[in-house]
C-alpha cells in the first residue's frame, strides 16, 4: 500500500495562492532512500530537505507491506548529520510546524519523535514532539517564558493513540500560541509560551525517532513514515488536509507486535545469596518453564523446573549450607533444541566471625567497555559479593540499557557472585529495576549481614527527613545491630567537594552545599549509632573524607564517607578548593576492593589499569 502525502500551503487563507514555503527538514522513511555511510556500518536516510539522517540501527525488513520504516530494540534515536556549528541553521527562530506520520509499538513515559531539547533539572530549553504511555505531547521552551534557566511547557492531547496504528502528529507555534494536533484535529493549545524559541546553548545534535538530551535517551520503537519541520506556523485547515491526504494510511490494518524469536536476553545472574539460600535469575525472549541444574559438583546432578512459563526466570534454592561452593547452569526449552548456559559457581554467605571480601562499584551507567573491563578486574579478586551504589544504567525506563549494557558487561562477575544494589537517580524508579532484582520488600531499602559487617541499603532519591519511612527504619535497625562493622550505602553523598551540586565553587563558600542535603539528614543517625563507613556514588570520581562527626573531622569515633562513582559514567572533576572534610580525591574510572575479618577492615581502590591509588585500614580494639 502506498500513500501520497500532498504538500499544501501553510499560510493563512488570504495567502492561499502564495508559494508553499520549503521545509527546514523533510524526510521520507522508505527503503529506496536508504544508503550505507562511508564506514559501511550503519545506514543513512537521504533527505528531501536538510542533511542526511544517520540511523542508529537498520530498520526491520518489511514483511507486512506497510509503508515507512519500522524500528525495534534500538539503543538510540537517529541523528541528523549536521556539524555542531550548523545545527542552528536547521531550526526555526520563532514560528514552526512539526508534522509526522508514525506508529507506536512501545508506549513509554517519554517517547519521542523529534528532539532538539535539554530538560535536565532546572535547565529547560528547546523543542520535542513525542508521546507518553497513552497520549501524544509537545514540549516547548521560549524566551518569553524564561525564568532564568529556561522553562518547558508540556502540552498533551486528551485522545489516546492506538499501539500499532498509523497516527498523524502535528505541533504548531506562531510566537504566542502552541497547538497540538492529533489525527487532523486540534488536541490542545496554550499561550504559556511566547516569543522566540529558547534553544539549548550547547545543542550539538537534532534527533528523530526518540526523546534525547544530554542525560536521557528514549528511542522510538515503531514505524516512521514522513517527517517535516517548517519555520512557519500552519493553519488548522492545512493540518486537516494533510491528515485527509493520508487517511487511507490511518485506516489501514493495525500492525501486530514484532515477532520475537526464541533466545536468551539476559544470561543467568545471582541475587540475594544468604547462608541457606540463593536466587538465580535470567531472561528469555520467549515464555517457557526454565530449568535450573545445580549441585555440589560440576555435573549439577539436581534440577528444578519452574511451575509456570515466564520470560524473567527466578528460581530460589533453599536449605543450602553456609559458606559452601555450589555449581549451576540453566536450561531454556525451545521448540527445537534447548539453550544451555555454561556451568558457573556461587558461594553461600559467610557467617559472623568469618573473613569476607567484596568489591564496590557505583555508576556503571555508561561506557560499556569500561564497565566490562572493571567487572573482569574485580572478578580476579574472587570477592564474596558486589555492592553497587546506584545508577546501574543510564536510563532505567529503557529496557535496552539493562539488557544490552548493564547485564552483558557485568556478566563476568554477577554470574558468579551476587550483587546488592541501591537505586540511583538514573534508575528512575523504573519497574525494570524491580523486575530484575530479587531483594527483601520493599526492595528500595533493606539490610543484610555478611561476616562481621551489617549493610544498610537506602534509596536516597526519596525523602530522608526525620519523619520519613527510611529514616525511622534506619534508626531502629542501627540500634538493633550487633555487628562489629556498620556500613550504609546510598547513591547521593552527604559530603562532596565536586562542583556537581549547583557549581558551588562559583558562589560564596558560605552558600556551598558540598553534597546532597537530603542524604545529609542521615548523618545524625550515623553519628548517633557509630556507623563506620557511608558508601555513595552519583559523583563520577573518587573521594574519601576524614573521620567525621557533626560534619567536622575527628581523630577517632567518627564516620568515613566514601564516593566510589567511577565504574562507567562520564568522569567529573572537583571544585578548585579543599573543604575541611576532604582527605583523598581522584578523577578516573575505578572500583574498590574490601576485606574484613574481626576488628580489621581494609579498603583498596584500583584504577582502570589495575593500579592501586588509595589504601587505608580501619581497626577496632578488642575485636578478633
Amino acid at each position: 500500500m502506498k500513500t501520497i502525502l500532498l504538500t499544501l500551503s501553510l499560510l493563512s487563507p488570504a495567502m492561499a495562492h502564495d508559494a508553499t514555503p520549503d521545509p527546514l527538514l523533510f524526510y521520507k522513511f522508505t527503503p529506496r532512500l536508504l544508503e550505507q555511510d562511508d564506514a559501511g556500518s550503519k545506514p543513512r536516510l537521504k533527505p528531501q530537505f536538510g542533511p542526511p539522517l544517520q540511523l542508529s540501527t537498520p530498520p526491520l525488513v518489511n514483511q507486512s507491506n506497510q509503508v515507512g520504516l519500522r524500528f525495534t530494540r534500538i539503543r538510540e534515536a537517529h541523528r541528523i548529520e549536521a556539524p555542531a556549528q550548523k545545527v542552528a541553521s536547521y531550526l526555526p527562530e520563532t514560528e514552526f510546524t512539526l508534522s509526522a506520520w508514525v506508529t507506536i509499538d512501545t508506549p513509554q513515559q517519554w517517547g519521542g519523535i523529534f528532539s532538539a531539547v535539554e530538560d535536565n533539572g532546572e535547565k529547560e530549553a528547546g523543542l520535542v514532539l513525542g508521546y507518553d504511555e497513552k497520549r501524544p505531547f509537545v514540549g516547548l521552551s521560549t524566551k518569553g517564558a524564561d525564568d532564568g534557566d529556561g522553562k518547558m511547557t508540556y502540552l498533551k492531547g486528551e485522545s489516546s493513540y492506538t499501539v500499532g496504528k498509523w497516527h498523524h502528529l502535528v505541533a504548531t507555534y506562531d510566537g504566542s500560541e502552541l497547538t497540538l494536533y492529533f489525527d487532523g484535529k486540534p488536541a490542545a493549545s496554550t499561550t504559556e509560551q511566547s516569543g522566540s524559541i529558547h534553544w539549548p546553548d550547547d545543542l550539538q545534535s537534532i534527533w528523530l525517532g526518540g526523546y534525547r538530551d544530554s542525560n536521557e535517551n528514549f528511542p522510538h520503537e515503531g514505524r516512521l513514515g514522513l517527517f517535516k519541520l517548517f519555520d512557519h506556523c500552519a493553519t488548522a485547515s492545512w493540518v486537516a488536509k494533510q491528515y485527509a491526504a493520508g487517511e487511507e494510511l490511518a485506516q489501514s490494518e493495525i500492525e501486530g507486535p514484532v515477532p520475537t524469536p526464541p533466545g536468551m536476553i539476559v544470561k543467568p545472574y545471582l541475587q540475594w545469596v544468604r547462608q541457606n539460600e540463593a536466587t538465580i535469575m535470567w531472561e528469555t525472549a520467549h515464555p517457557c518453564k526454565g530449568i535450573l541444574h545445580w549441585g555440589y559438583g560440576s555435573d549439577c546432578d539436581q534440577r528444578i523446573v519452574e511451575e509456570e512459563a515466564r520470560t524473567i526466570h527466578e528460581i530460589t534454592l533453599t536449605g543450602l549450607e553456609p559458606e559452601m561452593l555450589y555449581y549451576y547452569y540453566t536450561e531454556t526449552p525451545t521448540e527445537s533444541s534447548p539453550i544451555l548456559t555454561d556451568v558457573s559457581t556461587f558461594q553461600t554467605a559467610t557467617k559472623p566471625g568469618s573473613p569476607i571480601a567484596f568489591t564496590v562499584f557505583c555508576d556503571t551507567q555508561s561506557n560499556p567497555h569500561i564497565v566490562n573491563q572493571l567487572a573482569e578486574a574485580a572478578w580476579e579478586y574472587r570477592p564474596n559479593f558486589l555492592i553497587i551504589g546506584g545508577d546501574l544504567v543510564t536510563t532505567g525506563k529503557n529496557k535496552s540499557h539493562w539488557t544490552e549494557h548493564f547485564f552483558p558487561n557485568m556478566d563476568p562477575i554477577i554470574s558468579r557472585v551476587p550483587f546488592y544494589p541501591v537505586l540511583g537517580n538514573h534508575e528512575q524508579n523504573a519497574e525494570y529495576y524491580y523486575d530484575y532484582m530479587h531483594l527483601p520488600e520493599p526492595e528500595y531499602f533493606y539490610t543484610f549481614v555478611q561476616g562481621d559487617i551489617q549493610f544498610f541499603m537506602i534509596d536516597s532519591n526519596k525523602s530522608l527527613a526525620p519523619d520519613s519511612e527510611q529514616y525511622q527504619w534506619l534508626d531502629e535497625q542501627l540500634a538493633a545491630s550487633d555487628s562489629t562493622w556498620k556500613i550504609a550505602v546510598h547513591h547521593h553523598p552527604p559530603h562532596s567537594s565536586d562542583d556537581d551540586y549547583g557549581n558551588d565553587w562559583k558562589r560564596p563558600i558560605k552558600e556551598a552545599t558540598n553534597g546532597d542535603r537530603n542524604a545529609r539528614q542521615l548523618t545524625t543517625l550515623y553519628d548517633k549509632h557509630g556507623v563506620d563507613i557511608v558508601w555513595t556514588g552519583h559523583i563520577h570520581s573518587y573521594e574519601r573524607t576524614w573521620l567525621l562527626r557533626e560534619g567536622q573531622p575527628v581523630e577517632k569515633d567518627g564516620t568515613l564517607y566514601l564516593i566510589t562513582g567511577g565504574a562507567g559514567g562520564g568522569l567529573e572533576r572537583f571544585g578548585p578548593y579543599r573543604p575541611i572534610f576532604q582527605r583523598q580525591i581522584r578523577t578516573g574510572h575505578h572500583f574498590s576492593y574490601v576485606t574484613c575479618f574481626g576488628g580489621e577492615l581494609d579498603v583498596k581502590a584500583y584504577d582502570l589499569e589495575g593500579k592501586l591509588f588509595d589504601h587505608f585500614t580501619l581497626r577496632k580494639e578488642g575485636e578478633k
